[in-house]
């Protein structure tokens, strides 16, 4: 079974995608698309031998060889892009994606990137804005006592800076509650920062503004 952030992931593809998990872990995630008809094929890639061997043994075991190919690869830099609808990039650092996705050596045009990180999610948004990405869909996931984002995004070729809000809370939609949580979680944070400034007799620039532009958006659904 997947755990909730891998099934977030999951419910961002569509039926009969062509799939790259990039650092596969267990390949659970393969599994589960393709035993349920969401992906067509999968790639299953890790930077480390093995991980990879558990791999092939969870491939053999779910009687899916030949649906799943492994490959061993650094981010996408041995990744073959051709037939590829999504890319899922989960468990990782906001900042490692953002290091994957720029080095990259094929372009992204019509795939669609799934991504899931477990820190600066705010730093990733902002760069795939700036880099010609849009987000279409957002969601957030309460995995023990933390929430995570999980956004899949298409590049678009506009380049932009995003406003705060789609900075800080992307697409998510704050009438679901792990989604309004995260909102006000990170509304929190964005205070302490702007009154940690304060009191050390600093400006308050940005975070004053962008404190006011949460809360507002938070008192639409509190």
């Amino acid at each position: 079974m997947l755990n909730v952030r891998l099934m977030a992931c999951a419910d961002l593809i569509g039926q009969g995608a062509h799939v790259c998990d990039v650092g596969c872990d267990h390949a659970q995630l393969a599994v589960y698309l393709l035993e349920t008809g969401r992906a067509a094929c999968v790639i299953a890639s890790d930077i480390g031998e093995g991980p990879l061997q558990a791999v092939q043994r969870t491939i053999v075991s779910h009687g899916l060889s030949g649906k799943i190919r492994t490959i061993l690869s650094d981010g996408l830099a041995q990744i073959p892009p051709e037939g590829l609808t999504h890319i899922v990039i989960a468990g990782m650092g906001g900042e490692t994606i953002i290091h994957i996705l720029e080095s990259c050596p094929f372009p992204l045009e019509g795939i669609s990137l799934v991504l899931q990180p477990m820190t600066k999610a705010r730093e990733l948004r902002t760069w795939l804005y700036e880099n010609g990405f849009a987000l279409d869909a957002e969601t957030c996931v309460r995995d023990d006592r933390y929430l995570y984002a999980v956004m899949r995004a298409n590049l678009t070729g506009n380049r932009e800076t995003p406003d705060i809000l789609t900075a800080c809370l992307g697409k998510m939609d704050l009438r679901k509650a792990e989604c309004l949580a995260y909102a006000e979680r990170i509304y929190a944070q964005v205070c302490k920062a702007r009154d940690g400034r304060r009191a050390a007799g600093q400006p308050d620039a940005p975070f004053a503004e962008e404190a006011e532009q949460i809360l507002a958006k938070l008192e639409e659904y509190r």
